[in-house]
């Protein structure tokens, strides 16, 4: 039997302000926002990856132990671009030996680590690392 398909993916956030969840995605990184579920908001990160932010009675609460990684070729734009609008970041741009990448960290409004990180091999995803 085969693995049945996998056309996108999406990844949810929660929040006690739904608006200022979608507003720092919308204004802030100026993702592309596409659904409006009511009690949650889906932007798109790439073609076929997207990132959402819920409000909903039985959420899961904390963020301890989630990071979104974001992969871009311009780790320092981006820094530059969100340091523009006001984000703080909490380390880098700075070189990871250990794990291969050069990436930097902030937190979004609802303190969701998020890193943007690009990959010292450009093959790193042809399933050729490690």
């Amino acid at each position: 039997m085969s693995r049945p398909p996998i056309s996108h993916s999406i990844v949810f956030t929660y929040t006690s302000d739904l608006e200022r969840g979608s507003r720092f995605l919308r204004e802030v990184m100026e993702l592309d926002f596409v659904v409006d579920q009511g009690a949650c908001h889906i932007y798109r990160l790439t073609p076929m990856s997207y990132i959402g932010v819920c409000n909903l009675p039985d959420r899961p609460q904390g963020t301890a132990g989630v990071t979104l990684t974001i992969v871009s070729p311009d780790v320092d734009g981006w820094r530059d671009f969100l340091e523009a609008k006001g984000v703080r970041y909490v380390s880098g741009p700075a070189h990871s030996e250990e794990f291969g990448v050069y990436s930097s960290l902030f937190h979004s409004p609802d303190g969701y680590r998020v890193e943007i990180q690009s990959f010292d091999d450009p093959e790193w995803d042809k399933g050729t690392l490690g």
